[in-house]
């Protein structure tokens, strides 16, 4: 990377870098091999950053250990997609479902469209599904006075 480009976008100012892969990439360990090259110059740029990396294939988290300032205890970090969609096939045998719950938790559907495939002739639980699909989730800090209460007492 450029230290132009570094510098313009405040890298030694940052308090962490996100390197993130293109999962449509022809070649997954090219992107790897491209990411890990950016991450490299970063730490160079600046070592005290905390870089979080996203890798397409497993076997690329080897490479980062070469990086003389990559250090897991400051928070340096790799999000490996390979290894995330095996863990959610492994969940999934444990618990059947969980890779669809994950799946429909993080993909955003609008109302609309599963409005309109569950008004069509589908059994009950396939209209359920459906517009389960459509809803979002929130958090919400709860005050005080809520704490040690029964969850259905919080929720009338």
């Amino acid at each position: 990377m450029n230290p132009i480009d570094l510098q313009r976008v405040k890298v030694h100012e940052a308090d962490a870098c996100l390197v993130l892969a293109n999962k449509y990439c022809q070649d997954p360990d090219a992107e790897d091999a491209a990411n890990i090259m950016r991450v490299i110059s970063i730490k160079n740029y600046s070592d005290d950053i905390r870089v979080i990396i996203q890798l397409m294939q497993y076997h690329n988290k080897a490479y980062l250990l070469n990086i003389p300032s990559w250090d897991w205890k400051r928070g340096d970090d790799v999000i490996c997609l390979a290894e995330l969609k095996l863990g959610f096939i492994a969940q999934s045998c444990l618990a059947p479902g969980f890779s669809t719950m994950m799946a429909n938790l993080f993909a955003m559907r609008s109302f609309k469209t599963a409005h309109l495939v569950a008004t069509s002739n589908m059994q009950g639980w396939q209209n359920d599904y459906l517009r389960g699909t459509a809803l979002e989730m929130y958090t919400e800090t709860l005050s005080s006075s809520f704490q040690g209460m029964p969850f259905a007492q919080a929720s009338e």
